[in-house]
């Protein structure tokens, strides 16, 4: 897969909620399975294949040609027992449309199935980063996966030959016994053994206890997955000598992070490391300071209430300049990441950030940067990576966006139902929208929205300046800084014309910029009734 596509994140996104949730509602047993796959590869684009399959209760082969038309289900039956119309499927099909894109259904009954879809998307022109200095040091480390169900197999397979390691895999205790002496025998044993914690046969320690009995065995590190854990598990795994102890499904992050600590690549507290745990490795990212560079109010507290949440302290600057100061005061000493807005006063992000790499050359230091930006247009991230950024993330904020950026830097060691109407896709104010962004959190969705209205007078003002004076580069910010503000509460459809203005700035293709302003104020007098008619912003999930 290539280390950087450019497509409509959105769009996407809500195809993938859409199906899975559709998946979760025919499941009643099982597992549900979400890949994506290459399907071209061109010198400047490729083709995805997407698929969601599962072990439901499947749709009849006659059936299958009418299940994207809304308001249609393979069987009335299913409408009375699972509830729901099917729109979400109609929507998926109108935004695959969208993205130029392909969609259908491969099942069939009680044998389930999956909705596959297909679309292009263009390549994005920076290089391969440099791999993370810590995963080298697990290149060629041997580990035993031993689990029962098949997939879970594939997913951990997959996930460490990625980091070089070399997986073997089996399907239960009696043959991984076999395959750990069989290693040992040809003088290559196994330095580590990732194991389900629920598997048929043995119970939950007894392959671990035999382990531990044979002392040919017992030097292996040992690490249990569980989809669910029992009270006293902890304390029984610390008596075995169990490395970790994770809570599936686990994240990339949170093994990769167990893996690290445990053979010493990466440091932790002393009295830590008796047992890692999922709470243990949240209750070390805790000790991250995160410096937060924004400039708008909305997108300040936006972040700060994520990010605290998450755990993290935040150091506020409202400037790029604010920020090198904030910097040069601590030694530039103090701060795990930065948060870092494109486009501010005073000095910009890229402005920044070309200065605080500077100033690192005289270390050798390198404090991660991530770029948080509303542009979102070709080029932008290349511009952002070419300044000397470590990570993009596009605004408005995507909650698992934000922390994947993290987490995968190495810093950081319920669906709804269904729309009931397809105006929902293009309403004024979509509140469970606005609800994503910020992470399900009400009471701050319930903060930010009277912040917009307080700042909205001055950011029309801006707007209406630029397009009167004829000055596109003043327009562009105008748009871009309004166009961030209105993604983050939802409002759909002036999230677009401000998009379509700051291009016409970017292009300085001002012809339309009139009508295009005019379009904008219409649609932000809709959001502002939108809000006035709510006696109480309704943001339940």
């Amino acid at each position: 897969m290539p280390p950087q596509i450019i497509g409509d994140s959105t769009r996407l996104r809500q195809i993938i909620i859409n199906l899975v949730g559709n998946a979760i509602k025919f499941t009643p047993q099982g597992e549900i399975i979400v890949r994506v796959e290459l399907e071209s590869h061109l010198e400047d684009a490729v083709g995805l294949h997407f698929a969601v399959t599962d072990t439901g209760i499947g749709i009849p082969a006659e059936k299958q040609h009418v299940i994207f038309e809304a308001f249609t289900q393979a069987d009335s039956s299913s409408t009375r027992k699972y509830g729901g119309t099917g729109l979400g499927l109609t929507i998926s099909a109108q935004l695959v449309a969208m993205m130029r894109g392909r969609i259908w259904v491969e099942s069939a009954v009680k044998k389930g199935g999956g909705f596959h879809f297909a679309a292009p998307f263009s390549l994005g022109k920076t290089t391969t980063p440099p791999e993370p200095t810590d995963l080298i040091s697990l290149a060629g480390i041997s580990v035993l996966v031993v689990d029962d169900n098949a997939t879970n197999r594939r997913i951990l397979d997959d996930m460490l030959a990625r980091w070089r390691m070399k997986p073997a895999l089996a399907e239960g205790g009696e043959e991984a016994l076999d395959l750990l002496q069989q290693a040992r025998d040809h003088a290559e044993p196994f330095p580590l053994v990732l194991t389900d914690g629920h598997m048929p046969g043995m119970d939950r320690f007894a392959l671990v206890e035999r382990i531990r009995r044979d002392p040919t065995l017992a030097g292996a590190t040992i690490m249990m997955l569980t989809a669910g854990g029992q009270r006293g598990d902890a304390a029984r795994c610390r008596q075995l000598g169990v490395a970790a102890y994770l809570t599936k499904p686990i994240r990339q992050s949170e093994l990769r992070e167990a893996i690290l600590t445990v053979f010493g690549a990466k440091s932790a507290p002393t009295q830590d490391r008796s047992l890692i745990t999922r709470h243990l490795l949240h209750e070390w990212r805790r000790k991250l300071c995160v410096l937060l560079v924004e400039d708008n109010a909305v997108n300040q507290r936006l972040a700060i209430r994520l990010l605290e949440k998450r755990g993290y302290s935040v150091v506020l600057a409202v400037h790029g300049r604010e920020a090198l100061n904030l910097l040069e005061k601590a030694g530039f000493k103090g701060f795990d990441l930065v948060l870092m807005d494109v486009q501010m006063p005073e000095m910009d992000g890229l402005e920044a950030t070309a200065a605080i790499r500077e100033r690192e050359k005289a270390t050798g230091a390198h404090l991660p940067i991530i770029a948080m930006t509303a542009r979102a247009m070709k080029g932008d991230r290349e511009r952002c990576l070419a300044a000397g950024m470590d990570g993009y993330v596009a605004k408005p904020i995507q909650v698992e966006d934000l922390l994947d950026a993290i987490e995968n830097l190495g810093a950081a060691p319920s669906l709804g139902e269904e729309p009931t109407a397809k105006t929902e896709v293009d309403q004024s104010l979509d509140t469970k929208k606005a609800l994503e962004r910020v992470g399900g959190d009400t009471e701050l969705l319930k903060e930010i929205v009277p912040l917009f209205l307080k700042e909205l007078p001055q950011l029309l003002t801006n707007l209406r300046e630029a397009v009167a004076s004829g000055d596109a580069k003043a327009l562009e910010g105008a748009a871009h800084t309004l166009k961030g503000v209105v993604g983050n509460i939802g409002a759909q459809p002036a999230f677009e014309v401000a998009l379509k203005l700051e291009m016409m700035g970017r292009e300085a293709n001002l012809a339309e910029a009139a009508p295009a302003y005019r379009q904008l104020e219409n649609e932000l007098n809709r959001l502002k009734s939108a809000i006035a008619n709510l006696s109480e912003l309704d943001v339940r999930p």
